[in-house]
């Protein structure tokens, strides 16, 4: 099992941004390839070797990369 994609967010209420002018702020976080779940002591389960005589062996491939993004967006 692979976590590839987990995104959360808040919206601050309207009765805060009333008092400051503004339409609308939010936050969000999003996390990309965050884990993988398995008994494979490789790199990466999902990975050939380009070869169909040794499917799931990864030669040393390297593994996804895991990213993180974090943003805020305002509305006037």
């Amino acid at each position: 099992m692979r976590v590839k994609d987990v995104t959360l967010g808040y919206a601050l209420p309207a009765s805060l941004l009333d008092k400051i002018r503004i339409s609308a702020v939010s936050f969000y976080v999003t996390a990309q390839n965050l884990h993988t779940f398995t008994r494979y002591t490789g790199f990466d389960p999902e990975v050939t070797s380009g070869n169909n005589v040794s499917p799931g062996t990864d030669s040393g491939i390297y593994p996804l990369a895991k990213s993180v993004v974090a943003g805020l967006r305002i509305t006037l």
